[in-house]
């Protein structure tokens, strides 16, 4: 009866934070790799200590929530143990598919220059940008903000998914075959259209339903 023992945790963020005195991380072992190293679970042990928690999140990731105290520190060791630790605020965010755990590895290279590019800019709300580097799209890229799925040195884009909620919806393919090295470019209109068009902190499923038949996204 494990699976059912206990299903209200006792350290949820919002409990542990009353008084603002943690801080929560988003941390997993890259974009691309999804494994983590026995080291990297004991760093993540060590920094959350007695006092804080630890939560599997739905993007991929894993949440501690740690002393707001010991922010600067835990950040240094958590790199050092060779964790991605994601930005928060708003900004675009970017994830990514395992890539077949390696063995289908032909958009990674296209994936982390976007990663570079993109990963960062500030948007009105957290935009969150899914890469999956074939058409079974198993990481589901086509319910994220902006979903790319790769097919033969091109990607298909989908926008404006609903991820939540009693609409909630895949979003719709806004173009078809956007070559690789067009996709960069492609990418950075479609933030600067969000940034120049969106009300202030309106979604981007929002923005592209109420916006989609507007003359500038005919790109």
């Amino acid at each position: 009866m494990n699976a059912f023992c206990k299903n209200i945790p006792d350290k949820t963020f919002e409990k542990l934070n009353h008084n603002g005195e943690f801080t929560r991380f988003a941390v997993n072992p890259g974009i691309i790799n999804k494994h983590y190293t026995p080291a990297q679970f004991q760093i993540m042990a060590k920094v959350v200590g007695e006092t804080g928690a630890i939560k599997y999140s739905a993007s991929y990731s894993i949440l501690l929530s740690i002393p707001t105290v010991d922010v600067a520190e835990t950040t240094k060791e958590l790199l050092d143990a060779g964790l991605y630790v994601a930005k928060q605020g708003p900004i675009v965010a970017m994830k990514a598919c395992d890539f077949c755990d390696g063995d289908k590895m032909e958009a990674a290279p296209i994936t982390e220059q976007l990663y570079h590019s993109l990963e960062g800019i500030s948007v009105p709300t957290r935009l969150r940008l899914n890469v999956n580097g074939c058409a079974s799209a198993c990481y589901n890229a086509v319910y994220d903000d902006i979903g790319l799925v790769y097919q033969k040195d091109s990607f298909d884009v989908y926008l404006g998914a609903v991820p939540m909620g009693a609409n909630a919806q895949a979003g719709t393919l806004f173009a078809k075959r956007v070559a690789v090295d067009r996709i960069e470019s492609f990418l950075h209109e479609i933030i600067r259209l969000y940034n120049e068009h969106a009300r202030p902190n309106e979604p981007f499923y929002k923005f592209y339903r109420r916006t989609n038949s507007a003359e500038y996204w005919k790109m």
